[in-house]
């Protein structure tokens, strides 16, 4: 189950990305604080679908969000230990029921043994609020995400690698209500790298996942992709980064929800100089949840980012993405949804860091009830010791 990173989600990562300070040495503790606003907190189409679900025709909301954690980096030898622990709590202004506290753990070993072997292993945990865009309703659903994972690779010889990795992901839903969506993935990997002379990367990659719905048993599925990989420094100055797989996803106990098709990503890194850069990308891909009327959707769509250093204190990014997104069920479903995030962060002293992140996005829909617009603003500030 991927879900989608509506409004709230966006917010909360947008803190979690200031409340990260950069890691030095070993431990980097820090502690952070930001203000949100959003129009539209709930994604609901207008006052009158306000007034039928929130009793008000008031759809905007705020809330505080603080956190401390710490950042690890550890180096023994050949081998790297990273990481990081992060505890945060969330208080609304208006709809106090939803208050909660969150965390955000995770640990990765990058291993090296001789020269023939390498690779990485690791666990991750967040607990968090769940997205709003299917519910439309201040519900205090905490969504609690773990993730395990490993990853090796084995030299055949200068040039060629053998892959091996496996990963298992699962999400649990606090609310009763929505205990229907939790679900286990589990996926095992295979393939090939090729390194070229000049450093760039082509992989060969082959994948299965099982999806399995503890409280659905009905929506399991096996998955299975196909495809190629590869990294790409075009020029001193251009990276073009990918992976394009034929998916195909079989529904056992529902053969007409099967799909099949090109699912991926290709982006492309333009450093025009020491202080400015933009990236673009183009993806497509399956995500899963369920709703009443479908398991999955099909998004596609294309991304821009630009990345300026004002200063050796101001740092400015613009973001802008428009998605596609096709439920393939029945009424046939199509949403677009386009998105503008301006991102700019400031260092107030050496460790100190003020970030305010304002973002616009707008949703339209061939089904009532499912297009809304919002705008959101974020002001944090990070200090990290």
């Amino acid at each position: 189950m991927m879900k989608k990173a509506p409004l709230f989600a966006l917010c909360v990562s947008s803190f979690s990305s200031l409340a990260h300070a950069n890691i030095s040495d070993t431990f980097s503790p820090y502690v952070s604080a930001a203000y949100n606003y959003n129009s539209n907190l709930f994604l609901l189409q207008n006052e009158q679908a306000a007034l039928a679900t929130l009793g008000t025709t008031t759809m905007s909301e705020s809330y505080k969000a603080y956190a401390a954690g710490v950042g690890m980096n550890w180096k023994t030898g050949r081998q790297v230990i990273s990481g990081h622990a992060e505890a945060s709590q969330i208080n609304f202004d208006t709809y106090k029921t939803m208050d909660y506290t969150g965390h955000d753990l995770a640990l990765k070993w990058d291993w090296l043994i001789g020269d023939t072997l390498l690779g990485d292993v690791g666990a991750s945990e967040t607990l968090t609020l769940a997205p709003f865009l299917y519910t439309k309703k201040p519900l205090a659903n905490l969504l609690n995400t773990r993730k395990a994972f490993f990853n090796g690779n084995i030299k055949l010889n200068n040039r060629w690698q053998l892959k091996l990795g496996a990963e298992k992901t699962q999400k649990t839903n606090s609310d009763a209500t929505q205990q229907y969506n939790d679900i286990n993935i589990d996926t095992y990997k295979t393939g090939f790298r090729y390194l070229t002379p000049k450093g760039s990367k082509i992989d060969f990659n082959s994948s299965v996942s099982t999806g399995t719905y503890p409280n659905r048993p009905l929506n399991a599925y096996n998955q299975y992709d196909n495809g190629i990989g590869f990294d790409w420094i075009a020029t001193g100055k251009t990276r073009v980064q990918g992976k394009v797989n034929y998916t195909r996803r079989n529904y056992p106990d529902s053969q007409q929800l099967n799909y099949s098709g090109i699912t991926g990503r290709i982006s492309a890194d333009w450093f025009i100089t020491g202080k400015t850069t933009l990236n673009l990308a183009l993806y497509r891909d399956i995500n899963s949840f369920i709703t009443d009327t479908s398991s999955y959707d099909v998004t596609q769509g294309i991304s821009a980012k630009a990345t300026w250093l004002a200063t050796a204190n101001v740092a400015v990014n613009l973001n802008a993405k428009h998605d596609s997104i096709d439920y393939l069920n029945t009424p046939h479903r199509k949403d677009e949804l386009s998105t503008l995030n301006l991102d700019v962060a400031y260092t107030l002293l050496r460790n100190t860091k003020l970030d305010v992140v304002a973002e616009r996005g707008v949703r339209s829909s061939n089904i009532d009830g499912n297009s809304y617009r919002y705008n959101s603003l974020t002001i944090g500030l990070n200090h990290a010791f």
